[in-house]
């Protein structure tokens, strides 16, 4: 079960007349690897699913660009001076209570820096921020009907969406550190949906816990529920993992798992099944919770930009390059 302070945001009720979209399947073909990569290709895959129209038909015709280009954000932070701080906020560094953090906490930049200073802001990540940033660009791409800008920013605001769905991506204690349970970062966000995707329900349809895309007016609040919601459930992902790993033993938590070409090791797939029941479906409740925010969020971008009608051709994904680039990472 659930620790009680991991709170859950109930997606829209709102159903609609549903065209004929790629399934369930389609992720299953896209989780080869992680959050980071292949998870993120599979969110954004599902988040276009939840469009209505006329706005579906855009993206669908540039699906497999977006699809290929989810994962360009992490890319780039190796790379990329202040990318990396994009994708994370370390929110127990600032010293509040969880119970006090929701109504406390700075949600404007400005008022953050001010308070705590530029450079701590940016030391301890600038993730929320980053989304409303680069919501604004979105709607400006849709006002000028910048094709390439739209889809750039589109893809990079469901990427650092995304992320702030990752409870771990919410602290300091991101990879388990400070607690000794080093590895807890890919166990919750890559090994689990590996595992487990083919259980997971992550396209809209009449009886699917996600709905269509609506339209969001606060998006800023939007962006901080979905930070604050992944942050108030880190204590249950470290304090099960903890919990399993003392009643299995050090010598039974882990083992070499094949994954791809390679063997890994990884948490035994004994143990990442007694975590993700013990979890109680929170990694699926946090990437449907993840392809809802993502697809309002473009949704909603569109509408403010004036529902501009967007010509609908269809780019390519990959170029025979990065598919080999891509291969040889594999």
């Amino acid at each position: 079960m659930l620790n009680h302070r991991f709170l859950e945001l109930s997606p829209s009720k709102k159903t609609v007349d549903y065209v004929e979209r790629l399934g369930h399947f389609t992720c299953l073909i896209l989780l080869l690897s992680s959050w980071g990569f292949s998870s993120h290709r599979c969110i954004h895959d599902a988040a276009i699913q939840t469009l209505p129209d006329p706005l579906y038909t855009f993206f669908k015709s540039h699906r497999s660009w977006i699809v290929a280009h989810a994962v360009d954000a992490d890319l780039r932070k190796h790379g990329v001076i202040g990318e990396a701080e994009k994708h994370f906020i370390d929110l127990d560094n600032y010293g509040f209570e969880l119970d006090s953090l929701v109504h406390l906490f700075p949600r404007n930049q400005i008022e953050a820096n001010s308070r705590y200073g530029d450079s701590l802001v940016f030391a301890n990540g600038i993730g929320p921020w980053s989304a409303m940033t680069t919501y604004y660009r979105l709607v400006e791409s849709f006002s000028t009907k910048n094709e390439q800008l739209i889809l750039r920013n589109a893809v990079d605001l469901g990427h650092y969406v995304a992320d702030l769905h990752v409870p771990l991506h919410t602290t300091s204690n991101y990879n388990g550190a400070e607690t000794g349970q080093r590895g807890i970062h890919s166990l919750w966000e890559t090994q689990l949906p590996e595992q487990f995707i083919g259980t997971y329900q992550l396209t809209p349809g009449i009886d699917s816990k996600l709905s269509a895309a609506v339209y969001i007016e606060d998006h800023r609040n939007t962006i901080w529920n979905a930070t604050f919601t992944s942050h108030l459930a880190v204590d249950s992902v470290l304090y099960f993992e903890a919990l399993i790993s003392l009643e299995m033993g050090i010598h039974a938590t882990h083992a070499y798992v094949e994954r791809g070409r390679t063997q890994q090791r990884m948490r035994s797939q004994e143990f990442a099944t007694q975590y993700h029941t013990a979890l109680d479906g929170q990694v699926e409740r946090r990437m449907q919770q993840s392809i809802s925010t993502i697809g309002n969020l473009w949704y909603s971008a569109w509408i403010d930009a004036g529902q501009p009608s967007l010509q609908s051709k269809t780019v390519s994904g990959r170029s025979w390059l990065e598919k080999i680039k891509q291969w040889i990472v594999q």
